[in-house]
């Protein structure tokens, strides 16, 4: 799977050598570009956190910054330059420090032997190891030894400007974001700037070559080429001795040689660049060779789907995070059935502006995603896919355990196109959270969330061509039903079927609960109609409401007769499933109310 990837990468480097600086973005901090005459330029720059833009003084120098900052960066903190780690640059033409560092870690004796480092590496870093000396000694071979007059330039001025360097630029030295200076060392214009580029990278290979790999001590030589572990994903070290394969001469799991592990960093650093930008859903078409990547709450235009590849879902952290990978075969962002979201209590828009804005057409899983985390989960599932249990913040325990309970077959369906049991997932969790909702007096959440699971119930059977009634159809149906024999003038007309019944208990709940004299009617009230399975005690518990309440109940009140009546001399089928039962009492519950409905409304 992983060399798949490499080999798609691979082919968009071919086509675009700037693919990775594209999208490259600098950390957080204040950018220096010291030129040969000694004058310098300046610019902070600051990332969004909530829209993820990067947010730069001067535009004009965003380019030449991107570039410096990408080729003197280290391979990690366990490889740098500087033995102490408070210099976080990997060659002589940079200087990478923290601000509040520069007076609090920083000293010349760490800024010279950084110097000195950098000025003879083969003696100061590599010498206690064979294999990465041998690396280094080739390259200076291949290319040249370190240019000893420009690197003293770079340090004398690192050391008479870095203490000072709130009075050359405006800086404040109490943050704990970055300061990182480069050298141009070949004057102004178009191919001298050609000259500081390539010698940038030149210094920036010399660190990268002999630490490319994880951990030189693994390394063999096959046919003069160097082989080792990669540093991306696989930590060799003594303290993880499970990883090696001891019945091997070299325990390693796999060897790289030098291109492979140095296209393979790209790939990784080209996957952070998506990660820093917010775009956590990377998809590898291994088809076309294609890489793109999105952010959980960004439209996908241009985005149909891919018929052979990869999905990869990485997050940012000290480095680059793997969370999960799968294959994708025909996966469609764009659903094969347009989901419909559907209003089933005919709410007024102009009174409801949040209850409606969603209504319409859905044709995207994304999209349909954003409901499912909006209306379902009240926006915390999204944030929630792969936290920790013990991490989740959500004070609502039953919210909190749906959320660890469903949320892995919650995010195949939508990212992944896995619909294996979703539909069975989305009808275990649905009821749940619609009877919490109604338990925390957010009766109006209830209502949404009641409207989401029955436009599932439809798009499902949609999907799999059953035909029969729509739950449009049957809501209305239901309604204008019970509401006729409520306001019925003549002999008490019994339900015509269950679902009719369960509404009708569903009303007069409601109507009980209305009569309350409590200062604050708890939704809780309808927990015992909701949970109670056999019919002899619903219905003895309705008339111990009825007892409480009744008041408050006018003796000519006819359409308080009529629906109680119905209700008490209607025997239900002990075959019906528990759920219609529960989603018709809820639907009756929260409905308009049939003994308060003005007689226009039913004309």
């Amino acid at each position: 799977m992983f060399k798949e990837c490499l080999d798609v990468f691979s082919e968009m480097l071919k086509h675009e050598d700037n693919l990775i600086l594209k999208s490259y973005v600098p950390a957080d901090g204040s950018y220096v570009i010291v030129k040969k005459d000694g004058t310098v330029k300046n610019a902070d720059i600051k990332i969004d956190k909530k829209t993820r833009d990067l947010n730069c003084t001067d535009d004009t120098l965003l380019s030449d910054i991107c570039f410096y900052d990408y080729h003197s960066k280290l391979i990690s903190m366990n490889k740098p330059m500087d033995s102490k780690k408070v210099i976080h640059s990997n060659n002589y033409l940079a200087f990478a420090v923290k601000k509040d560092s520069i007076t609090t870690k920083l000293t010349e004796a760490i800024i010279d032997n950084y110097y000195d480092t950098l000025k003879n590496p083969l003696e100061k870093k590599y010498k206690k190891s064979k294999e990465a000396s041998k690396i280094y000694q080739k390259f200076e071979e291949e290319h040249s030894v370190v240019n000893i007059e420009l690197l003293e330039k770079c340090r004398s001025w690192i050391k008479q400007h870095i203490f000072s360097i709130d009075k050359l630029i405006n800086i404040d030295l109490g943050k704990k974001e970055y300061l990182k200076i480069f050298f141009e060392v070949f004057e102004v214009g178009e191919e001298d700037n050609k000259k500081n580029r390539e010698l940038f990278i030149q210094e920036d290979n010399r660190y990268i070559f002999p630490n490319i790999y994880n951990s030189n001590d693994y390394n063999v030589e096959v046919e003069g080429k160097i082989q080792g572990i990669p540093d991306n994903n696989l930590g060799m070290n003594a303290k993880k001795p499970f990883l090696s394969i001891k019945t091997r001469k070299n325990p390693a799991s796999y060897l790289l040689n030098g291109d492979t592990a140095l296209l393979q960093k790209q790939f990784f650093e080209y996957l952070m660049n998506f990660a820093s930008n917010g775009k956590n859903n990377v998809y590898i078409d291994t088809v076309n060779n294609k890489i793109e990547a999105y952010g959980d709450k960004e439209e996908r235009e241009k985005f149909a789907g891919i018929e052979a590849g990869y999905y990869l879902r990485i997050q940012k952290g000290k480095e680059l995070e793997i969370q999960v990978q799968d294959n994708l075969v025909n996966y469609q962002d764009k659903l094969l059935l347009n989901f419909n979201y559907q209003d089933f209590f005919k709410m007024n828009i102009e009174n409801y502006p949040e209850y409606t804005k969603d209504i319409g057409i859905h044709s995207k899983r994304t999209s349909v995603g954003r409901l499912i985390n909006e209306i379902f989960f009240s926006k915390y599932l999204l944030t929630n896919y792969f936290t920790d249990a013990s991490d989740i913040s959500v004070k609502d325990s039953v919210l909190k355990r749906t959320i660890v309970m469903y949320r892995n077959v919650i995010f195949d369906w939508i990212y992944k196109g896995i619909d294996n049991n979703f539909e069975v997932t989305e009808k275990r969790f649905a009821l749940d959270l619609i009877k919490n909702a109604l338990i925390n007096n957010y009766t109006l959440r209830a209502m949404t969330q009641l409207n989401l699971h029955w436009s599932f119930k439809d798009y499902f059977a949609e999907m799999k061509q059953q035909g029969g009634e729509k739950m449009a159809e049957v809501a209305t149906e239901i309604r204008e039903s019970i509401k006729e024999r409520v306001m019925s003038k003549e002999k008490v007309k019994m339900p015509i079927n269950d679902r009719e019944y369960y509404y009708a208990v569903g009303q007069l709940a409601a109507y009980f609960i209305s009569l309350s004299k409590a200062g604050k009617k708890s939704q809780s009230m309808i927990n015992p109609v909701i949970n109670i399975s056999d019919d002899r005690v619903l219905k003895e518990r309705l008339i111990q409401l009825y007892k409480k309440y009744n008041y408050a109940i006018d003796h000519y009140n006819v359409r308080f007769k009529n629906l109680f009546a119905m209700i008490l001399g209607y025997k239900p089928d002990t075959q019906t499933d528990r759920q219609t039962k529960d989603e018709m009492i809820l639907f009756g519950y929260m409905d308009s109310n049939s003994i308060y409905t003005k007689k226009e409304e039913n004309n």
